[in-house]
């Protein structure tokens, strides 16, 4: 478009309008200089035509040019897949689903005469879940033994994994393999080595618990376990590594090495991957819940459950990007009370941290996991273990669970009172403001030592289509007196939470 005829000057191009008026518009006036005698601007005539087909292809490559660069800013970023990467980079990596754990008991039926072994990875389920449409499968983490039937009846207990183990055969594994005896375990095979460079394999179940995937190359004869890395940055030739990665669309898949980057398999051999899928908040579940064997084994029975806790979604996307910078900032070192918290943000299962300097030589941090779950004692260890490794010298680390700090908003005898505008339902438009309020309370709204204000609450439900009015008579922690409404106020252990929401609703169809 830069290029002139005759006499015509050089078009002047607002290489900002790149949208299809822009593009039109821009076409016509540069036609107007090289081909003067062309005059006809209606929409029926074939150069016009032409150019507006022209503008549309323009808007399109340039709507995707846009898309392009916004995927390569952690701010703008809409894939998930990009957010990820650009995280990774910042040294931050975003935690997948984890599955939710507890206890079962075990007893023996009234016929058992001895012993009886259920190994590690025996199912236990729940009732049928309608909003599942299924029932939630866990897994016994250990053998359990549960004894011969005596009076009074014995019982045993057992921890369990919500999800299930994959794989349709066993593999014998060698000895040297982890540094253990030879033995078994449960494979899915995934396809056989060409010997060609960065192989990729893909796992056929899904949602996959990238944690418990193990991957072996099989000879025929026994199994060679491959160690799994997040990538083969300063890995050697001979180095026996692969990476996992799960897509936007949740597949996962197994990426080898390059012969220079970590090593190939050799042409022929089997590759077989160990692995369970499951992982997310549906799994916490009240105590008692689970009621059965998934499949029956005569002479045991399951005599009760714990309440299943722990399971937790993805990381979002909106927790990534608050996430990985204030990681970042660290540089793997604890210096400011600052740096403590940030550093267990890197710890699986945490999505957020406060750290409180007690003194010179101590600081607590208090960490809790996505949607504000109370992380487990394991992951309390290793977030202290994994900090204290990074701190300063003489500074003793503790970790310890958030406090989460139940907010009502409205009661039953000064609920929120809202009006609905007269062509909207009442019901809907009352379920849309319970919705709203509770999302005031959802991270990353919220985290250590937030303010929620009244003025936010009433924002929330303004926004709200078909809301005319509202009044808030009553907001306030549920550990203060339910009477008046006060910014929430929390301290820097603390975390607000939704509690009891009452509306009630006027108005409207």
């Amino acid at each position: 478009m830069c290029a002139v005829a005759g006499n015509a000057s050089a078009a002047q191009i607002d290489y900002t309008s790149r949208d299809f008026t822009g593009y039109r518009d821009a076409l016509l006036a540069y036609a107007g200089e090289v081909l003067p005698e062309w005059t006809s601007r209606s929409p029926a005539d074939f150069g016009v035509v032409m150019v507006e087909l022209f503008s549309y292809l323009g808007d399109i490559v340039s709507f995707y040019q846009d898309r392009i660069q916004d995927e390569a800013y952690l701010t703008t970023a809409t894939q998930r897949s990009s957010v990820i990467a650009i995280a990774q980079q910042l040294g931050y990596q975003p935690h997948t689903a984890i599955p939710a754990t507890g206890q079962v008991a075990f007893s023996p039926a009234p016929g058992l005469t001895s012993p009886v072994v259920l190994p590690a990875g025996t199912q236990v389920i729940t009732t049928y879940i309608a909003a599942l449409d299924r029932a939630i499968t866990y897994e016994t983490t250990a053998d359990v033994v549960v004894p011969a039937y005596t009076t009074p009846v014995p019982q045993v207990v057992g921890l369990v994994a919500e999800g299930a183990t994959q794989g349709n055969r066993t593999l014998a594994l060698y000895a040297s393999t982890a540094g253990q005896p030879a033995s078994t375990i449960r494979v899915e095979d995934v396809g056989s080595s060409d010997g060609t460079q960065a192989q990729e394999f893909t796992l056929a179940q899904a949602p996959v618990l990238l944690d418990t995937v193990r991957v072996f190359v099989d000879d025929g004869l026994g199994g060679t376990e491959w160690t799994r890395v997040s990538d083969f940055l300063l890995s050697r030739p001979s180095d026996l590594i692969v990476t996992a990665h799960t897509d936007d669309q949740g597949i996962t898949r197994l990426i080898f090495g390059d012969g220079t980057n970590g090593s190939i398999p050799s042409t022929g051999l089997k590759i077989a991957v160990a692995y369970r899928t499951g992982g997310g908040s549906y799994g916490n579940i009240p105590q008692g819940s689970i009621i059965d064997l998934a499949e029956g084994l005569p002479g045991v029975v399951v005599a009760g459950s714990s309440p299943m806790a722990g399971g937790a979604d993805e990381e979002s996307i909106d927790q990534i990007r608050v996430n990985a910078p204030r990681v970042f900032r660290t540089q793997g070192r604890a210096v400011s009370g600052q740096d403590y918290a940030d550093l267990a943000l890197s710890v699986a299962g945490v999505a957020g941290a406060s750290a409180v300097v007690r003194s010179a030589s101590a600081v607590t941090i208090f960490i809790v996991g996505p949607a504000n779950i109370l992380p487990s004692e394991g992951q309390r260890d290793a977030v202290a273990q994994y900090v204290q490794d990074r701190a300063l010298t003489g500074v003793i680390v503790n970790v310890v669970n958030g406090t989460l700090i139940p907010t009502n908003v409205g009661s039953s005898t000064l609920p929120v009172l809202i009006s609905v505008q007269a062509r909207y339902r009442r019901d809907t438009v009352k379920l849309a403001v319970q919705q709203a309020i509770q999302r005031v309370f959802t991270p990353p709204q919220t985290t250590f030592g937030s303010r929620i204000s009244i003025s936010q609450v009433y924002r929330a439900i303004q926004e709200v289509p078909g809301v005319e009015w509202a009044v808030i008579q009553m907001m306030a922690r549920s550990d203060l007196p339910q009477s008046g409404t006060a910014d929430i106020i929390c301290r820097d252990n603390e975390i607000p939470i939704v509690g009891n929401i009452v509306v009630t609703a006027s108005g409207g169809v």
